[in-house]
């Protein structure tokens, strides 16, 4: 499971990672799209956090997104080693402010982001030590026997 921190803003990375793994470990309960629509509801956050906690350099930092999440996110922008997670917060940004999506269409996006799922956990256990997504390897990636991923 995920590490103590003291840090506000590791805590709330922690907390948004919590709803997730919840999401993920309900998929016997859930349809996997039901449980896309969840997810992706909280990915935006949970990127957002983790360009703050980038920006704010180690340092304890308030969680406003004016002006410390958009500062964040510029400087995110700037560091090509982050270009993946800039590219993931602008697809994040496109797909889930603007439009309510269906359970297929949230199903499809959860495939599209597993790779980025995949890239945030192991730069934050790598560069923070900070373990989160511990389930991620539980959503299936499977349906009626081929993968689903467009690469």
């Amino acid at each position: 499971m995920a590490t103590a921190t003291n840090l506000r803003i590791d805590n709330q990375i922690l907390v948004i990672d919590k709803i997730i793994s919840r999401h993920i470990d309900n998929l016997d309960a859930l349809t996997r799209g039901t449980a896309s629509q969840d997810i992706l509801s909280q990915l935006r956050t949970f990127v957002e956090h983790i360009m703050l906690k980038i920006y704010a350099n180690g340092q304890d930092i308030e969680n406003t997104y004016d002006p410390n999440i958009r500062k964040a996110v510029n400087s995110v922008k700037k560091r090509g080693e982050l270009k993946f997670l800039w590219k993931f917060h602008k697809s994040l940004q496109i797909t889930t402010s603007h439009y309510a999506l269906d359970e297929e269409n949230s199903e499809r996006l959860m495939l599209k982001y597993y790779e980025y799922l995949l890239r945030i956990k192991d730069f934050l256990k790598t560069n923070y030590s900070l373990n989160v997504l511990c389930n991620l390897d539980k959503f299936p990636l499977l349906q009626y026997g081929y993968e689903c991923i467009d690469n």
